[in-house]
């Protein structure tokens, strides 16, 4: 039994990692999604997204810190708050996200042209009322922000599940 246990480690291996990254957090997100999809239809829109949004951000008071830490990352501007939420998010949800990126030390405007999230959603049909993720995304970050630098504010200003052409989000770093 181990033997057959190891040829699959071997397997694995052949794998290049950025293609096994990509499918553990395409189905981490899948999961997800269809666990929020099955959550919205049974408590409804309303009452879901409110548990979300209170589990997303109790989420980002711990995961924010943890990578900051554990990963000795600067925060010195909001260059550095960015780096830190794509990491975080990245590490969790796989590399499957496009960005475009204006940025300064003091404000930085990040653009999310292709989310893993809303690839998901569109995958498993779930309806525009039941993408909550702009504000899970927001109490996410804010709260995460907050946990470590309270000077830094994140704010979503357009989001795709609202129909929007892209996800645009502004994080200030106020000294």
């Amino acid at each position: 039994m181990v033997e057959k246990y190891k040829k699959s480690l071997v397997a694995l291996e052949k794998i290049p990692v950025e293609t096994r990254w990509a499918i553990a957090g395409g189905a981490y997100v899948d999961h997800v999604v269809a666990l929020m999809n099955l959550l919205n239809e049974s408590m409804g829109v309303e009452k879901f997204a409110e548990i979300n949004t209170t589990m997303w951000g109790e989420s980002g008071k711990t995961g924010f810190p943890w990578f900051k830490e554990t990963f000795n990352l600067p925060l010195e501007d909001a260059v550095d708050a960015l780096h830190l939420l794509h990491l975080v998010a990245y590490s969790a949800f796989g590399p499957d996200f496009e960005n475009e990126v204006e940025a300064t030390p003091e404000r930085v405007v990040n653009r999310c042209t292709k989310c893993v999230w809303q690839t998901k959603f569109e995958e498993q049909n779930v309806p525009p009322e039941g993408r909550t993720c702009p504000e899970a995304h927001q109490a996410w970050a804010e709260e995460g922000y907050k946990a470590i630098n309270p000077n830094i504010t994140h704010t979503i200003t357009k989001a795709m599940p609202r129909g929007d052409p892209y996800c645009e989000y502004i994080i200030e770093f106020k000294k």
